[in-house]
C-alpha cells in the first residue's frame, strides 16, 4: 500500500475513533468536558491535515500528477493527430485505386 494512501487512512481512522471517543464522553461526563475534548480533536485533525499537505512528499506527488496530467493530455492530442492523418492516407490511396480501376 502506497505511503500516502496509508497516511489518508490513519487520519480517517483516527477521527473515526474521536468522534467515538466523544460521543462516549458525551455519556460519560460533563458537556464542557465533552465540548474541550471535541474541540482538541478538531485542532489535532486541523495540525495533521496542515501538516500533510505541507509536506515536501505531498508537494511533490501533487507535481508529478500534474506532470503526468500534461504528457497524458500531450499523448491524446499526437494519437489523435495520427489517427487522422491515417485516415486522410487511407482515404487517398482508396481514391488513387478507384480512379484506376
Amino acid at each position: 500500500m502506497a505511503k500516502g494512501q496509508e497516511l489518508i487512512y490513519a487520519a480517517v481512522g483516527i477521527g473515526d475513533l474521536a468522534v467515538e471517543k466523544a460521543a462516549r464522553l458525551t455519556k460519560l461526563a460533563d458537556p464542557v468536558a465533552a465540548q474541550k475534548a471535541y474541540d482538541d480533536v478538531i485542532k489535532r485533525g486541523r495540525t495533521f491535515s496542515k501538516k500533510v499537505s505541507n509536506s515536501a512528499a505531498t508537494k511533490r506527488a501533487l507535481a508529478q500528477t500534474k506532470t503526468a496530467r500534461s504528457q497524458i493530455k500531450a499523448a491524446t492530442t499526437s494519437v489523435s493527430k495520427a489517427v487522422e492523418a491515417n485516415v486522410q492516407a487511407t482515404r487517398s490511396i482508396a481514391q488513387r485505386f478507384a480512379k484506376a480501376s
